[in-house]
């Protein structure tokens, strides 16, 4: 399934008072992440399927080391599942020098994101265009 990373340092406005990143960072770094996957598709979301609008309608996101100011991440998305009107994004988050190293790294958070196509008239979902369907569907 079609895979991106992107390279993201922790600004201090994305720390809480305890130093750590505040939980809705993480979100937005997925969210950069999904865009630059479909991007990398060839389907820019500033130019492509203006008709069509894509809610999230899932977001989760578990958090299994402490991340902090400053600190270097690396978030992988990668496309889960693509069903009829919908698809399913996961996501990986490592420090970017720990997978720099000869050892496996371990996970900082993992996520899932869930898009709906969906007629921004009837704002009802629809079927994903074919051509993004077949393109988030590449083994």
């Amino acid at each position: 399934m079609p895979q991106v990373r992107i390279q993201v340092r922790v600004p201090f406005v994305d720390v809480d008072s305890s130093g750590r990143i505040h939980f809705t960072a993480m979100l937005r770094y997925m969210e950069i992440a999904e865009h630059e996957l479909v991007r990398s598709l060839g389907f820019p979301r500033t130019t492509t399927f203006l008709d069509i609008g894509f809610p999230r309608v899932h977001v989760s996101c578990d958090y299994h080391r402490a991340i902090g100011y400053d600190d270097e991440l690396t978030v992988e998305a990668t496309v889960e599942r693509v069903g009829r009107s919908s698809w399913t994004v996961a996501f990986t988050a490592y420090f970017t020098q720990e997978l720099n190293a000869q050892e496996p790294a371990e996970s900082t958070a993992t996520g899932r994101m869930t898009i709906v196509a969906i007629d921004k008239t009837t704002e009802r979902a629809r079927p994903i265009p074919e051509e993004l369907r077949a393109a988030l569907s590449k083994a």
